[in-house]
């Protein structure tokens, strides 16, 4: 059983890729790949700066949660942000993976562990309220260029829904859920669980100390929303270097109902097939021809391909190098 639930994240992948294929296919692959090659090199550079950007904005926000004693520089965090976001969308760990190894780089470079966990706990939880913002300003726009559109409804309860898992997800990190897994660990584990739920109280003593600095929690969820604006100023640039001359008010309409979509799909290692689906489906809202729509996903997926692949490759080194380090000192003691 256990070994079917590990491939479920393989399967998903390679059913995402049968959609891109049938969809590359449907509107003609030929039209898809005259799109793409017509794009120059500047517009393409433009579209990888706008995403770098972007995530030196998402290094800033994180690093706001850091306070100075916890050895947490601005471009540690933007480093550990890069790891996050490279594993997450394209190795078979999913976010929760991204997560956990973007925390761990920062750790290995002189965070306190359980201060790496509270931040990257807290980046997630403003960066996912301010998305909320985002989408429900996307949403706005939609109701007032489609006001017919099948999207506004599920979205509507979609939004609605995440609201309280927002408000769930800090009431559980302000004291409660602490509470429920340090009770869990000690039932489960007996005594050697009391270890479990002193970490949990070490834990939670960080995140209270955060949650108490109210400033740098709202600076943070202030630049996380100035940076999903970002992802719609990365979206205007790509459709105009595919030749499109949408507004920026539709880049950010279209932007928040991909995020709004692709979030059903986090189950999905890099939501492969979705977002190409995303972008056809919003492109007809906007009159942007299909073909269009899905060579700016494939552009979409280029950018992040070119960044990702040297950061793992990067950290993989890393690892690698730090091992031989352990492996050799091991030796020396014996």
């Amino acid at each position: 059983m256990k070994q079917k639930l590990r491939l479920l994240p393989a399967l998903f992948a390679l059913a995402g890729v049968a959609v891109v294929t049938a969809l590359v296919i449907y509107f003609g692959a030929g039209d898809v790949l005259h799109v793409l090659t017509s794009v120059s090199a500047t517009g393409f550079v433009s579209y990888i700066i706008a995403q770098l950007v972007i995530t030196l904005g998402l290094g800033l926000c994180w690093r706001m949660l850091l306070r100075s004693r916890m050895r947490g520089s601005f471009w540690l965090c933007t480093w550990g942000r890069l790891v996050r976001d490279a594993t997450g969308e394209f190795l078979p760990f999913s976010q929760v993976g991204g997560y956990v190894l973007g925390a761990r780089v920062i750790t290995l470079s002189g965070v306190n562990a359980t201060d790496a966990t509270a931040s990257t706990l807290g980046d997630i939880t403003t960066e996912f309220l301010a998305q909320l913002v985002f989408i429900g300003i996307g949403l706005s726009i939609l109701s007032r260029l489609s006001p017919g559109s099948d999207l506004l409804m599920p979205v509507t309860i979609g939004l609605c829904l995440a609201v309280l898992m927002g408000v769930g997800l800090i009431l559980a990190q302000r004291g409660s859920g602490a509470k429920l897994f340090r009770g869990l660990a000690t039932r489960i584990a007996g005594a050697a669980g009391e270890g479990a739920a002193t970490n949990i109280a070490k834990l939670q003593a960080a995140l209270n100390v955060m949650y108490g600095e109210r400033g740098r929690l709202a600076w943070s969820a202030f630049f996380h929303l100035v940076c999903w604006f970002g992802t719609a100023t990365a979206s205007y640039i790509g459709f105009h270097a595919l030749g499109v001359d949408i507004t920026y008010t539709d880049a950010i309409c279209i932007e928040a109902m991909l995020h709004a979509i692709m979030a059903l799909a986090f189950f999905i290692p890099g939501r492969v097939g979705v977002q190409e689906a995303a972008y056809t489906l919003l492109g007809g809202i906007f009159g942007v021809p299909p073909d269009i729509a899905l060579s700016l996903s494939l552009m979409r997926r280029a950018r992040d391909f070119v960044i990702a692949v040297p950061v793992l490759l990067i950290w993989q080194g890393l690892e690698a190098r730090r091992l031989k380090t352990a492996s050799s000192l091991l030796r020396d003691l014996k």
